[in-house]
């Protein structure tokens, strides 16, 4: 007994697969559509990029130029600025060893000339004690026949507040008189306090050290 299968098969049935796939191809490719995509950025994005990365390079190099002259100028002023404060510094201590050596020098024969070097660049508080005890100062020297003078070893700063400057002196002072007719000579240690007032500079306080801080 034989058996009949019935197909119902139409000539779309037999069309090409490839052939298909050739002609989805072809739709795309005249719709505008590429037909292949690396899915990358195109040409114009890729320049837009390396545009904006240029331009941030270039702000950093101004940033960085900025920085470097800003230090540069703060170096330098910080520097002007310790420069004179040594060079401050080294003046107070020429004053305190030039005053140091005039008070320290005198002769009974130019008591006047004593009091005119040590009354010399000094405040008006301090000029004014030098006048107090000028009487009896004078005195002693002319009745003692006193002649005396000084040499400083080394001065330094030792304190500052503000344009007030402490200078600790080490001095030698020579004298004889007429109990001691040789020469003798005695270390001292000095505490001279001058003062800068604009351009001038002006010894405040003058007398022995103490030790006190």
């Amino acid at each position: 007994m034989t058996t009949r299968v019935d197909t119902d098969l139409s000539e779309s049935d037999f069309v090409d697969r490839d052939g298909a796939g050739e002609s989805t191809a072809e739709s795309a490719t005249e719709s505008g559509i590429p037909a292949e995509s690396t899915g990358g950025p195109t040409g114009r994005t890729r320049g837009g990029r390396l545009t904006v990365v240029l331009a941030v390079v270039a702000v950093l190099a101004v940033i960085a130029a900025a920085l470097a002259a800003w230090q540069w100028r703060s170096a330098a002023g910080a520097l002007d600025a310790e420069r004179a404060a040594d060079a401050d510094r080294a003046a107070a201590v020429d004053v305190a060893r030039g005053y140091t050596e005039r008070s320290l020098t005198y002769d009974h024969t130019n008591v006047d000339g004593f009091f005119a070097g040590v009354e010399e660049g000094t405040t008006d508080a301090l000029r004014e004690r030098f006048d107090g005890v000028r009487e009896v100062l004078t005195q002693i020297m002319t009745d003692s026949q006193v002649v005396a003078s000084g040499t400083v070893n080394a001065a330094t700063v030792t304190a500052q507040d503000g344009n007030v400057y402490t200078v600790k002196v080490f001095a030698t002072q020579t004298t004889q008189n007429l109990q001691q007719p040789e020469p003798g000579a005695v270390p001292t240690l000095l505490t001279v306090t001058v003062e800068k007032n604009g351009d001038q500079w002006l010894v405040s306080d003058y007398g022995a050290d103490t030790g006190a801080a």
